[in-house]
């Protein structure tokens, strides 16, 4: 027996049959904006941004993709590039506890392999054009497949510990001001700010262990890289006040710029100051 590529050290299958290493080969490459783990939902929704598929060319790949315009949706094998390593129990953002890794969709896997189905909006050659999804930029492809309506929808399906979490859902809103803010912030190709908020707040905002959130004398303040969000709380709604630099005055007209984005700041602060 050969030992499958991937799995644990020192481990032999205990499965009867020969077992042969998998090495598998990418197809091509998913580009999008989302290129940081956080920018990305934990699964695929509609506060995702969309992304495009960049096939291999030489591989006959013009050929598979015959007929796939009639698809609606797909799902995508992908791998999981960022990820070294594997955790056989992780916390998923609605869990209190935590929970074996193959009862989740978490990326710790032994072997670092993603499952999602995105919507395709068009095809271009060697491009697909799919909308909101989960995949960040750069993440190898491995396959392609067909959402099938009448196989892949199950009734009376669920996940036990998802249907018990006791961590309550928040609805999320913004003040016209932030509205202002975040439109603002669009055109400098900020469109994550949104999505990263409901998904960082609207289920246990003020967990200092799992995002970095302050408490304040009035508001709370949740982190986004070099931007500050406050918001308040009620018993079930969370609701953005405002946006706001994190770079002290001084730290905005100094030459090191080291993440390349205080000329938006500098702009944000001028039009909202």
């Amino acid at each position: 027996k050969k030992k499958v590529a991937g799995t644990f050290p020192n481990s032999e299958p205990e499965v009867a049959g020969t077992f042969l290493d998998l090495t598998l080969r990418p197809i091509g490459i998913f580009k999008s904006e989302q290129i940081e783990p956080y920018q990305a939902g934990k699964q695929p929704d509609d506060l995702g941004l969309p992304g495009q598929i960049h096939l291999n060319s030489g591989d006959n790949l013009e050929l598979a993709l015959q007929d796939i315009n009639g698809c609606s949706h797909l799902w995508i094998i992908f791998g999981f590039h960022f990820n070294q390593n594997w955790k056989p129990l992780v916390q998923p953002p609605r869990s209190q506890k935590k929970i074996g890794v193959f009862a989740t969709r978490a990326p710790y896997r032994p072997n670092p392999l993603g499952l999602s189905l995105v919507p395709l909006m068009s095809v271009d050659h060697l491009t697909l054009h799919v909308g909101a999804n989960d995949i960040l930029n750069g993440s190898p492809v491995y396959d392609i497949k067909p959402y099938h309506p009448e196989f892949d929808s199950v009734q009376n399906a669920h996940i036990h510990w998802l249907e018990n979490s006791k961590l309550p859902q928040h609805q999320i809103t913004f003040s016209p001001f932030a509205e202002s803010q975040l439109e603002f912030l669009s055109k400098y190709h900020l469109k994550e700010i949104r999505p990263f908020i409901t998904r960082q707040l609207e289920f246990d905002p003020t967990n200092k262990n799992k995002k970095r959130v302050t408490k304040g004398p009035h508001f709370w303040t949740l982190c986004y890289r070099t931007w500050r969000i406050d918001f308040t709380m009620s018993e079930d709604i969370i609701a953005i006040l405002s946006i706001r630099s994190g770079y002290a005055e001084k730290e905005l007209f100094d030459i090191e710029d080291k993440y390349s984005d205080k000329d938006i700041h500098r702009a944000f602060v001028k039009e909202f100051s």
